[in-house]
């Protein structure tokens, strides 16, 4: 059960029947609390510009230096593989294994870092710079 509040002056502030009305389900058993801080998550346009803008570039990248075509979810595990992972030592041979992590669970500050690191890959792959969000791409002709 999950259930959101918001505290101040050391009190919960909402949903307090709601979080009473739970604990009276349990009445004479053990239970257990756990307290953590609710984190933003990335928004909508931010997924449009994950999707929209970093993994379409990627992508075409992709085809135009390498002759490859690759979908969305290649390409966004790719970018995991490389921008989002924990190592993994193997104690007998030293060997280090990379393993991708979800990026939906990335906090929204998480989340700007794991984009910097996909716009950095590009220009160090590639030499390509990957445009911010909310920035106009200038064409000249």
């Amino acid at each position: 059960m999950t259930i959101n509040s918001r505290v101040e002056g050391g009190k919960l502030k909402q949903n307090l029947a709601k979080i009473n009305a739970e604990i009276r389900k349990h009445e004479g058993k053990f239970i257990e609390i756990t307290i953590k801080r609710k984190y933003k998550r990335r928004s909508i346009p931010e997924n449009k510009y994950y999707f929209g803008v970093v993994i379409q570039i990627w992508k075409d990248l992709i085809y135009e230096e390498w002759g490859e075509t690759w979908s969305s979810e290649q390409t966004h595990e790719f970018l995991k593989s490389h921008c989002n992972f924990k190592e993994i030592v193997n104690q007998n041979t030293g060997e280090i294994i990379k393993i991708p992590l979800s990026t939906a669970d990335l906090k929204t500050i998480e989340f700007e870092e794991y984009l910097e690191k996909c716009r950095r890959l590009a220009f160090d792959f590639f030499n390509v710079q990957i445009p911010l969000p909310n920035t106009q791409t200038e064409f000249n002709f």
